[in-house]
């Protein structure tokens, strides 16, 4: 009897063990289960990862990034399906996932001078953009259109920097199907896409961007931009972002936040048409750059900021250098 009380007992034991660790396993698989789920969540759609684009460097050689088709290539489409016609002089898997990836470029003769070249970029079902989306379109010095038609998914999309930087032919940004709303990087983004003229990012979402410096500098003949939608409470450098857009005559940054920006240097340099700027939105107290801010901006005779505008910690070199001013404006908001 006194064996069968041990046996029992140590039965019970045993069933205790395994119930706990029962237990314990369901916890961790659902733990695994909630932070797969947010991995998900963070990074995009795993299940279709055969749809992701590679990402490119500044001094990649390959595919279509080599120096002659970025001098070559003259408008791009992206398209949702991959199939290569017969007439593509070269094409490339371009996918994330050189193994399974379904991504694939390629080029054709261009219709009316076959000494140039139309990309094509597809995948089934569309191409999802890569984390790091930088450098894209990077100094593609001849293209003149870029036609995403809804068939480029950037919702995972981390990085924008230097994404269409110095492509000085191109005359039109259609972006209105970009998701913006994980990006944290737009320095360089259009900077030298001096043919463009106007520029709608009204539906952008850029509360996670930290850096726009020289986002649109050197764009030369942008007339019109709406940035009416970004929220800039993250930003911490806008340093050379408005620099040499000289055909600006309005800008209209109401809506900026600058509580955690430290540079502004450059920030409207050489912005010869603007003739007013209303910075009462700007809080610069913890701005320690403003080099040149607004110099050479020879025909800026008013700038308009309220009390939040601070340049105790700054350097102030240059600032009005070349401009039409000699100081702002405090408190007239």
């Amino acid at each position: 009897m006194r064996e069968i009380g041990r046996y029992r007992r140590r039965k019970r034991k045993k069933i205790i063990v395994m119930g706990s660790l029962s237990i314990l396993l369901f916890l961790c698989a659902g733990y695994a289960a909630f932070s797969t789920k947010l991995s998900i969540s963070a990074t995009g759609n795993i299940k279709e990862k055969s749809r992701v684009i590679q990402s490119w460097t500044g001094t990649d050689q390959t595919d279509f990034h080599s120096d002659f088709y970025k001098q070559n290539i003259v408008s791009a489409t992206f398209l949702d399906n991959n199939k290569v016609p017969s007439n593509a002089a070269e094409s490339w898997n371009v996918s994330e996932d050189k193994e399974n990836g379904g991504v694939i470029a390629w080029v054709v003769p261009n219709s009316s001078d076959n000494t140039k070249y139309d990309l094509y970029i597809g995948a089934n079902g569309g191409v999802i953009a890569n984390e790091d989306s930088s450098f894209l379109f990077y100094n593609f010095q001849n293209v003149r259109e870029i036609n995403f038609n809804n068939n480029f998914d950037t919702k995972i999309t981390i990085n924008m920097a230097s994404m269409f930087q110095d492509c000085i032919s191109l005359l039109s940004l259609n972006l209105s199907n970009f998701d913006t709303s994980n990006v944290i990087d737009m320095q360089k983004m259009f900077r030298g896409c001096q043919s463009i003229i106007e520029l709608n990012l009204s539906h952008f979402i850029t509360n996670k961007v930290i850096d726009m410096s020289d986002m649109f500098f050197k764009c030369y003949n942008l007339q019109s931009i709406d940035l009416s939608s970004f929220d800039t409470s993250n930003v911490k450098n806008m340093w050379g972002m408005f620099n040499k857009c000289n055909k600006l005559q309005n800008l209209d940054l109401h809506n900026f936040n600058t509580n955690n920006v430290w540079g502004m240097s450059y920030m409207f340099d050489s912005c010869f048409n603007l003739k007013s700027l209303n910075l009462c939105s700007f809080n610069t107290s913890n701005v320690t750059s403003m080099i040149s801010m607004f110099g050479n901006s020879s025909n800026l005779k008013t700038v308009y900021v309220s009390f939040g505008w601070k340049t105790t910690n700054a350097d102030t070199t240059n600032m009005f250098t070349g401009s039409g001013l000699s100081s702002v404006t405090t408190g007239q908001c």
